[in-house]
């Protein structure tokens, strides 16, 4: 995806590329080929809502490589605004994917989870997939001002890596990812993929049925601190702004803005 002309569009103030599961992945790994560096925000209803609640999101996204859709509503909003080429690049997809691509120049850095998913993770993906994984990390479940970001990176930049996964849930995971970039070499991309680690060894299961569809996807992930009650009312809160974001572009439209506007 170039980063030149408007190849996003907006809902609300949050900044959603226009793109596919294919050209995200091809964006990817031009950007590390070019040697560029920079984090990719795998995005969803829910991080949209932040980013229009909290400016350091919405600065968190508006600096990245590409926001892709990975949450069904956000495609909607995309074909609301005339954009039919827009369809889902979901983090559990794209993962695996890049796993199993051979492009020599893809060297993959697992950052997040524990310390055993990682160790099963990196010897599914060698084994099964042929990646080459070049290192890991488990940080520790601390605030992310607690984090020594500087280690982090100079972890990552001696292991070689060009393509860093992150899974730590968002936003922790792009605002950690923004944190690191301007301590990385050049040719290296985060992605922040939530819990596409636990999904591709079959820990939890992806939701590609009928919640998909109706985007109601996410009460398959609930949290853990969580009751299903509770889960449902943040499901209903958010289709309430999900119908906000729908007049809203509506109004824009016929008051003439842009969809990048």
């Amino acid at each position: 995806m170039s980063r030149e002309r408007h190849a996003f569009f907006r809902i609300g103030r949050a900044k959603i590329s226009i793109t596919t599961e294919e050209l995200a992945i091809d964006g990817i790994k031009r950007f590390i080929h070019d040697v560029g560096k920079g984090y990719v925000c795998i995005s969803t209803l829910r991080t949209v809502v932040v980013a229009n609640k909290d400016d350091a999101y919405q600065d968190v996204m508006e600096h990245s490589l590409m926001n892709t859709p990975d949450g069904t509503p956000l495609v909607w909003c995309a074909h609301w605004w005339g954009l039919k080429e827009v369809k889902r690049a979901c983090g559990p997809h794209i993962f695996p994917r890049m796993l199993q691509d051979n492009d020599p120049v893809l060297k993959h850095f697992f950052l997040g989870d524990t310390e055993d998913t990682l160790a099963a993770l990196t010897k599914k993906a060698s084994e099964e997939y042929g990646a080459k994984i070049v290192g890991s990390y488990s940080p520790p479940f601390k605030p992310l001002e607690e984090y020594d970001i500087q280690g982090i990176a100079r972890m990552i930049n001696n292991s070689g890596a060009t393509l860093v996964w992150t899974a730590l849930r968002a936003p922790k995971q792009d605002f950690l990812n923004a944190l690191l970039v301007p301590y990385l070499n050049n040719g290296i991309v985060m992605v922040g993929v939530g819990a596409a680690f636990r999904s591709e060894l079959g820990i939890l299961k992806q939701p590609d049925g009928f919640l998909q569809k109706i985007g109601l996807a996410g009460l398959k992930f609930k949290r853990p601190e969580t009751s299903w009650w509770s889960e449902v009312l943040w499901y209903s809160k958010h289709v309430i702004y999900l119908m906000q974001y729908f007049f809203v572009i509506k109004w824009r439209k016929i008051t003439g803005k842009a969809y990048y506007e």
